[in-house]
């Protein structure tokens, strides 16, 4: 990982409990790569998408962040990909829906993607950083005028490189602050029940007994709440939590 990384790294670390972490992290990543503007948008499992951070009202285009968590993200084929993600690899790929989209959705061949969210500023390059977080995906979108030199690959590497620590920092963050509470409001209420159990280092015997439910159930309702929270572990559930 080279200085550079490191240097964004600690800036995000440095931020973690305060009350401009959000706002803080993308600033520190906007500044890494290079870009003009920021958003940060939370995609909850099961749930509408919500604007965390962005920077466009400086350009007076906040309507088009608002309607892009609204409406127009349902078909960017960028957030499907996790990490680092070019618009431009995507290019020529614009979906069918878009005219059902309309007036939403603006087919223009001259973007990246081969059309905008209405409002969009015009000819930007994108680029994005997809992290698994706060019972869903976080999108770190940003945004420049076209016509610079492309982002160069030793950025994007070490950008790339920084992705896992950054994801920890907002689950560190959320854990510290309640500012991820989002992170469950995912689950189901059942689901809760089992996560408040396996909180308290019930075994799966002990929380079938506890709910009345098959130990088959818990363990199915376990795989769910791990899916939903993007952990893989139990120490990964006490460490988002504590």
């Amino acid at each position: 990982m080279t200085r550079a990384a490191h240097s964004l790294i600690g800036d995000v670390i440095a931020t973690i409990g305060a009350p401009d972490f959000v706002s803080a992290t993308a600033d520190s990543v906007r500044r890494f790569a290079g870009f003009d503007l920021a958003a940060i948008v939370l995609h909850p499992e099961g749930e509408r998408p919500r604007v965390l951070f962005d920077d466009f009202d400086r350009i007076g285009r906040r309507d088009a962040i608002e309607t892009y968590a609204r409406v127009t993200h349902r078909i960017n084929p960028m957030l499907a990909r996790p990490g680092v993600v070019r618009a431009r690899d995507f290019a020529g790929t614009a979906p069918d829906r878009i005219a059902a989209l309309r007036p939403w959705l603006v087919p223009a061949p001259e973007e990246e993607l081969g059309f905008r969210t209405a409002g969009w500023p015009e000819r930007q390059e994108e680029l994005g950083l997809h992290l698994r977080g706060w019972g869903g995906t976080i999108e770190l979108g940003l945004y420049r005028e076209r016509g610079r030199h492309a982002a160069p690959a030793a950025m994007l590497r070490a950008l790339d490189a920084a992705a896992t620590p950054i994801a920890a920092a907002f689950e560190r963050h959320g854990a510290l602050t309640g500012e991820g509470a989002a992170l469950r409001a995912c689950l189901t209420p059942r689901e809760n029940q089992v996560c408040d159990l396996l909180l308290l280092g019930c075994s799966s015997d002990a929380i079938a007994l506890r709910l009345g439910i098959s130990r088959h159930t818990v363990k199915d309702h376990r795989k769910q709440i791990f899916r939903k929270l993007g952990i893989a572990s139990l120490a990964e559930l006490f460490a988002s939590v504590h």
